[in-house]
Parts: structure tokens; sequence; C-alpha cells
């Protein structure tokens, strides 16, 4: 009966969410925060029609278009419409990213560690696990998205009205919905949870990409793309609720076929034939660089492009920024201008230093991803080998300034070609130095990563919660006046912004001193300790 195919669902949906209530609260306080500042910087900001005119004039030019999507509310360019054009893609990118990452690690990564294979040794139905994933998909979207519509509601300005604000949300949720649906149904045709994952990241680029290419031209292939189609509702101009209908018939339809698929399916199995292997693996592949490359290499590629998309948006508008600026006192604040100095290459070195923090998070990601093989007790496996925990460690730590070296320079090579491409007046060696001169900064962070897990493994988050300070240092302490003592305590607020500052070579050498200091001490704990339990 179709009914014993539930069986438990309940049960096992309480247990998923005390299990992953914490990763849930993370995505709703990182994209929430997210759209309290976009609406809140927007209100303060742009509170002049005039300031939104002349933003609306710079925001047309082709780049941003293909970036942002084609303007909204060109004719009355209010703080609404202002942020559907701006901040749409953004926020719909980020919640099918959120979705796919939810669905396939309740999904194929349960399956592959062996926790579905044990709770199927319980009286569950077959589809009970696919299910909970699905509520559990359907719980954070609406959640996220309904607490994002009350945020734009309240602290948006009068154009943000009400069925805006709440279909603003509801796109949102629907986005992340069809992407995890999208997940669920490639989790069924492969047997791997990276392969899952680069698939459905790889949807969602071709679903960018379609959008691009429509807003400049081909706009039916904007109507193909989920992104382009919910961009076409146009909150708080045109609010038109059909794309989101439509959209979510496809998503039920997608849903239907992956549930279809799930029983046709063996567990541990994928339905498209898996690629024969190597009778042997390679050489490289035996060592721990290689492997630890292999298991790295889908966060490698997504962290890339997610830089090179960065260097290219700012890139294209780094040379309207006077215009885009103005005589606005607020964004001046913010980014510390100067008198007297080129407004551009001020904020040119701010956004390089917000850049290197992003750069800083995969960074931190590939050393971390020693914490996960220790976790599941793959280190511990490896350690019985030849290899010592210092040359275990010193390869995730290689792995990790070498990570930093590409993301940054992706982005600063991102940032230059893009200018140079809109014909702007930027010297490439100027943006590489400046970029270059945050380096010792990354690597501090590194260092502080390495020492807690050396001693405290348990307490490796902190240096998320430093990364996010540095963020906020670097971005609002002049907005908000943050003491002079507090700011000190950001490795990046020391850092020199070049061009307008001199480079310092003191400042450069002591920094990398610490973060040296710092992972060694670090390797000191790892040697000590016992091994995770």
């Amino acid at each position: 009966m179709m009914k014993d195919q539930f069986v438990q669902t309940s049960r096992l949906f309480s247990f998923s969410l005390k299990r992953d209530w914490l990763k849930i609260f993370a995505w709703l306080l990182g994209l929430v925060s997210l759209v309290a500042i976009g609406i809140v910087a927007y209100v303060e900001l742009y509170s002049d029609a005039g300031e939104r005119e002349m933003m609306a004039m710079i925001m047309t030019n082709p780049a941003m278009e293909a970036l942002l999507g084609p303007m909204i509310g060109f004719d009355n360019y209010t703080i609404g419409a202002m942020y559907s054009h701006t901040m749409t893609i953004i926020a719909l990118c980020l919640f099918a990213i959120m979705s796919i990452l939810l669905v396939v690690s309740n999904t194929k990564v349960d399956e592959e560690e062996g926790i579905l294979e044990l709770l199927r040794s319980f009286p569950i139905g077959r589809l009970s696990h696919t299910t909970v994933s699905l509520l559990l998909l359907i719980l954070t979207n609406v959640l996220i998205g309904g607490v994002s519509a009350a945020i734009l509601y309240v602290f948006g300005d009068q154009s943000i009205s009400l069925e805006g604000a709440l279909l603003t949300g509801a796109i949102y949720g629907m986005i992340g919905i069809f992407f995890g649906a999208v997940a669920l149904l490639m989790g069924q045709f492969t047997t791997s949870s990276r392969n899952t994952m680069m698939i459905s990241f790889g949807l969602l680029g071709v679903s960018y990409i379609l959008r691009t290419i429509g807003d400049s031209g081909y706009e039916w292939l904007s109507w193909l793309s989920p992104l382009g189609l919910l961009y076409r509702t146009e909150p708080f101009v045109e609010n038109n609720w059909w794309p989101l209908f439509l959209l979510g018939f496809v998503t039920i339809l997608v849903l239907i076929f992956a549930f279809f698929l799930q029983q046709k399916r063996d567990m541990g199995a994928g339905l498209f034939p898996e690629k024969a292997g190597k009778r042997q693996a390679s050489s490289f592949l035996k060592t721990p660089t290689g492997l630890a490359l292999h298991l790295l290499k889908t966060t490698l590629i997504v962290w890339t492009v997610a830089m090179l998309l960065l260097g290219i948006t700012y890139g294209s508008v780094i040379g309207d920024v006077e215009g885009l600026i103005g005589d606005n006192e607020v964004i001046e604040q913010i980014i510390g201008a100067t008198a007297g100095m080129d407004m551009a290459e001020q904020f040119l070195g701010m956004i390089i230093g917000l850049l290197s923090i992003f750069a800083t998070i995969p960074v931190l990601q590939t050393f971390l991803s020693l914490k996960g093989e220790e976790t599941k007790g793959r280190t511990e496996k490896t350690l019985t080998g030849v290899y010592s925990r210092t040359n275990i460690l010193f390869t995730f730590l290689g792995l990790s300034l070498l990570t930093s070296l590409m993301m940054q320079f992706a982005q600063l090579l991102a940032i230059g070609g893009a200018a140079a491409a809109m014909d702007f007046d930027f010297s490439m060696q100027n943006i590489l130095k400046a970029g270059t001169a945050y380096f010792p900064a990354i690597w501090f962070s590194l260092g502080i990563v390495v020492l807690l897990y050396g001693w405290l493994p348990k307490l490796t988050s902190v240096a998320w919660g430093y990364l996010g300070f540095a963020f906020i240092v670097l971005y609002f302490a002049d907005f908000i006046d943050l003491p002079a003592w507090a700011q000190t305590l950001s490795v990046f607020h020391h850092t020199p912004q070049l061009p307008q500052d001199d480079f310092s070579w003191q400042v450069a050498l002591v920094t990398t001193g610490l973060a040296l200091g710092l992972m060694f001490l670090g390797l000191i704990g790892f040697k000590r300790r016992d091994m995770t339990d």
C-alpha cells in the first residue's frame, strides 16, 4: 500500500529537525541579514529621489543589466524598485545554493555515510526519509522567505508595499524549493553526493547564463530560466504573481518524478550507469595531497566561479562610482573618504578589502575539511599508514595557502579585466598590488583556525565569528562609530588600503610572522591531542 511508504515520517522529521536546526538557523541568520542590510542601506543612502534617478541612469549600462537583470521601474526608481532590480537575482541564487546543499546533505550524504541504511533497518517507510528531506526544504524556505518579507515591510519606506514584500518572500522561497527539488531529482540519477551537487550547481549556472543572455537581447531565453522567470515578477513595481505559480507547477512535476524514480532505484545506486573507474589509483591519488584535492575539487571549482563573478560585478561598475556616490555623505562615511583623493580609487581599496574577506571563506573551508575527515573517522585510518600527523596537517595547510592565492588572484584579475572591458582607467598592476597586501591578513585568519583545530577542535567555529567581525569593522566601523580599540582587533583593519594608502612592509611581515606562529602552535596541539572520538 502507498501509505506504507511513509510510515514514521513524523517521528523521523522531528529527529531530522533536531539534527539540522543549527544549520537552518545559520542560513536564516545569513540570508535575513543580507535582506536587512540591503533594505536598510537603500533607505538610508538613497532617500533622495535625485540620487535614485542618478543611480538608475548608471545601472542601465549593459554590464549591470547582464549581471542583475534589466531595469525595473526606471520612470519611478523608488526604493522598492531599486531593491528588486539590484537584489533579486543575488538573493535567488543564494536561496538556490542553500537549498541544494540542504537537500544533498539530507539525502545523498546520509546515503553515502550509511545513515539511511541504519534508519531503514527500523520499521520506516521507503519514502519516509525522502519526504522528511522535502519537508525540511519547504520549512526552511518558507521560514526564511517569510522572515525576509517581514523585514522588508518593517524596515522599508512607503514604496515597500505589503503585497510586494509578500511576493519577494514568496519568490525567494519558491526558487529554493525548485532547486531543492532539482537536487532531489538529480540524486536519483547519480551515485555520489559530489556528482549530485556538481550537476545541481551546474544547472543553476546554466539558469544564470540563460538569464544573462536573454536579458542581453534574446528575451525568450530568459523565460526558460527559473531565475529569469521569477525576476519578471518585479516586486514593488508590477507585482506579477503568475511566474511564481508557473514555477510552482513545474516544481510539483519535478518532485513527482523524483519520488517516482526513488522507488525504482536501489539504495546507494543511481539510475545513470556508473563510469568504470581505473583498476588502480594513480600514484598521486595515493598521496594525502592527491586525496585531499580529489575531495575538495568540487568546492574549489564552485568558489573560483563565485570569486570570478564577484570580481566581474564590481569591476564592471567601479569606473561609475563617482556618479553612483555623488555627494552622498552617508556612503562617503562608510568608505571613509579622504578629501582631495579620487573617490573611485578609495572605493576600489575598500571593495578589494571586502572581497579579500570573502576569499578567506574557501581558504578556511579547505583546511576545515581536515576536521570533517577526522570527525568521520577517516583521518585516523590514514595515520595508521606511513603518514604522520605533521604530514597530514601540512597537506591541508598547504592546500589552504594555495587556495588563498587562487581565490584572491581570480577575483583581482576579474576586477581588472571587467574594468578594462568597460574602458575604465584602472591599472591592473595597482589592482594586483592592492589585493596582494591582504594576503598576510588572510593567512592570519587561517592561523587562528589551525590553532583552534590543534588544541580545541570543537571551537573552530569561533574563526567564522572573527571573520564576520572583520567584515563589520571594514564596512561599517566609521558608519556606526565603532571604538578604535575594537577596530584594532581585526587584522584586516591594519592592512593598508592601496592605492590611497602606502604599502607597509612592517605590517605585512609582522602579520605574516604571527600567522606562522599560530600555525606552528596549532601543529603542536594537533600532535599532542587525541583524535576525535
